[in-house]
């Protein structure tokens, strides 16, 4: 399942994944298809379960998501909760939806593991702003 493969539950126990993947969703899209656009209010975050969606800022592509158990649109769990990006479907793509209010009420009744969720989910965020500068800024 590619909510236990994923970097954000990392230290989670079985009890919290499940509750999480209880109640989120499996969605499906074509290649070509937008999850969600720059700018819109953001609700739901992503893992990836298969295919491949690429964020774009503008006429710049910048991330691929391509292996399952990554998040996108992580947007929805940090204010303003709204989508930085947009997400585009590369290939067929399927994701597991998970709202915001749902991990929310998940980490308010398992606090300590809320915790490991909010430390795993700066991390990622620390990772791909290294990506972007990286992409900005090149070593000579």
């Amino acid at each position: 399942m590619a909510i236990t493969e994923s970097q954000l539950f990392e230290g989670v126990s079985q009890r919290f994944i499940t509750r999480i993947a209880n109640a989120s969703e499996e969605q499906n899209y074509k290649a070509g298809s937008i999850i969600f656009k720059r700018g819109e209010s953001a609700s739901h975050f992503y893992v990836l379960v298969s295919g491949e969606v690429r964020g774009e800022m503008g006429a710049e592509e910048t991330l691929a998501v391509d292996k399952p158990g990554e998040i996108f649109g992580w947007s929805a769990m940090v204010a303003p909760y709204a989508y930085t990006g947009t997400a585009r479907c590369v290939r067929d793509t399927q994701v597991i939806k998970i709202s915001r209010d749902l991990i929310e009420e998940v980490i308010n009744e398992h606090p300590a593991e809320g915790l490991a969720v909010l430390k795993n989910l700066a991390a990622i965020i620390a990772s791909r702003l290294r990506f972007a500068y990286e992409q900005l800024m090149p070593e000579a």
